[in-house]
């Protein structure tokens, strides 16, 4: 794999940039976000194969991957993940909490804080991948790809009183994130195989929750032209507030070719 010129051409300045990278078994995607001007960034992606050799082999590729970086992110995705408020969280309890939530965990359980919702996600990572993530990169951050989603949209949570159910429909899952005006009450992801399984999952939600019909905010991200053609109508026989939720335009949450978890990551900065 040839060094890509538009990432390499910052060598002698990434220690102005921050460093964000996220593999989703199909893809390493890199973003590069100045840290004064934020709307100075370069993204690309690396094809792998969902082997820790294909990953080793993409990052090495690229020279500026190992350079000093002002801040460093590798989003993980796991589906071993809790959340716990920060009053309980400290570095001897969360493994316990881990551990008691997933026992058949064979990864290395890592923890990552919300800094602006104010609770910390525990989740798994692949012991391989942890270890040369930490040896490799100038003091990453490893996070899980739910942790700038939540800081995303907990802060947009703020901006009125009723609660607000938020969720990203993907092609195959679909992302929960539910609060009110005490702050996080749930966010969770479940798989999908049919749109009667997402609207289930959101429904469910809404009434463990005691979320109102009428004065509660839904709010769905996704294919707007698919949200408004063939999710949004089933809703609505039983939810009376549901919007869409609009991403800022500016970058990089207004580049649509970035996973979420990318186009989300100034929020968790």
């Amino acid at each position: 794999m040839e060094p890509i010129p538009a990432l390499n051409q910052l060598m002698k300045e990434s220690h102005k940039y921050i460093l964000t990278m996220y593999a989703d078994g199909s893809y390493l995607h890199i973003l590069l976000q100045h840290t004064e001007q934020r709307g100075t960034i370069v993204a690309d992606r690396l094809p792998i194969q969902p082997t820790q050799a294909s990953l080793e082999e993409a990052v090495f590729s690229q020279p500026i991957l190992t350079r000093a970086f002002e801040k460093v992110f590798f989003i993980a995705d796991s589906t071993r993940y809790t959340f716990i408020p920060n009053a309980f969280a400290s570095a001897e309890d969360n493994p316990r909490y881990f551990n008691f939530c997933f026992p058949d965990s064979d990864g290395t359980a890592v923890s990552a804080e919300l800094p602006h919702t104010g609770a910390q996600i525990l989740f798994d990572v692949d012991t391989e991948r942890l270890s040369f993530v930490r040896r490799t990169f100038d003091r990453p951050v490893v996070l899980h790809r739910l942790a700038p989603m939540c800081e995303y949209f907990y802060r947009k949570s703020r901006l009125a009183y009723n609660a607000k159910l938020y969720v990203h429909w993907g092609s195959g899952s679909i992302d929960l994130f539910a609060f009110n005006q005490q702050g996080l009450l749930l966010a969770n992801s479940f798989a999908i195989h049919h749109v009667n399984d997402g609207i289930y999952y959101i429904l469910n939600v809404w009434k463990q929750l005691g979320f109102n019909a009428t004065d509660d905010e839904l709010s769905l991200s996704g294919d707007h032209q698919e949200l408004r053609q063939h999710i949004i109508p089933l809703l609505r026989k039983h939810l009376a507030f549901i919007t869409l939720t609009k991403f800022p335009s500016t970058p990089p949450t207004g580049d649509e070719s970035l996973p979420l978890p990318l186009r989300l990551i100034t929020a968790y900065l």
